[in-house]
């Protein structure tokens, strides 16, 4: 079972290098917005560091979106595969 948070929504973290340009991981980001703006009421995301604790406590080696400290995706098209299921398995929809 997911762990539930305090306003039982999906924490979605999303990592990306934010001390390189963000050239970089633009593209990534507005992918990951495209997904989640579809399913808004359902989840509440904040970006991080890929360069963090937190990353390397994940073992995170490039960009990648964590759903609930659980479910690492780094490809925004398999995130919106399986968004719908791991929301409808937290019992939210």
């Amino acid at each position: 079972m997911l762990k539930e948070n305090k306003n039982n929504k999906l924490k979605v973290d999303i990592f990306v290098p934010l001390n390189a340009c963000s050239c970089q991981w633009e593209k990534f980001m507005n992918l990951v917005f495209t997904v989640l703006n579809d399913y808004r009421n359902y989840v509440k995301f904040e970006t991080k560091n890929l360069n963090s604790q937190e990353a390397r406590k994940l073992n995170l080696r490039g960009k990648s979106i964590v759903i609930d400290g659980k479910h690492v995706f780094t490809n925004p098209f398999a995130l919106k595969k399986e968004l719908p299921e791991i929301i409808r398995e937290k019992g939210l929809k």
